[in-house]
């Protein structure tokens, strides 16, 4: 099927004004957009969105989650910022364009960089 290209473009601004899928269809369809074509778009969005998210991590990595200003922890979905690798303790930023998840991963580097000085010197 043929998506209209303003759909298109109106779902991206709304999910760029980080609201959620679902309210984006429900804002979608209050604005008149054909039912079939909202349904396909957001059933495709979701499709790709779950191979984005969440980042796939074993018994040797640790995920972080943060809670960033203006979000409500109250039905909130966890969701990974900072994936740390136990054995080499490597940090992966998987939201690095907010600050806060810069800060937090700081102060685990240096977490981190504070126990192998402790240990470091037991193992030696």
């Amino acid at each position: 099927m043929d998506i209209d290209y303003n759909l298109v473009q109106r779902a991206q601004m709304l999910l760029t004004l980080d609201h959620p899928l679902s309210q984006v269809k429900d804002i979608l369809l209050r604005e008149g957009y054909p039912q079939d074509q909202v349904t396909e778009l957001i059933e495709a969005t979701e499709e790709v969105l779950n191979y984005l998210v969440p980042p796939e991590y074993d018994e040797n990595k640790v995920g972080i989650d943060i809670l960033h200003p203006g979000e409500k922890a109250q039905d909130r979905k966890p969701s990974v910022d900072i994936l740390i690798d136990k054995t080499n303790g490597r940090l992966s930023l998987l939201t690095p364009q907010y600050q806060e998840t810069w800060r937090v991963a700081n102060e685990v580097r240096k977490a981190i960089k504070t126990q192998r000085a402790i240990y470091g010197s037991y193992l030696q």
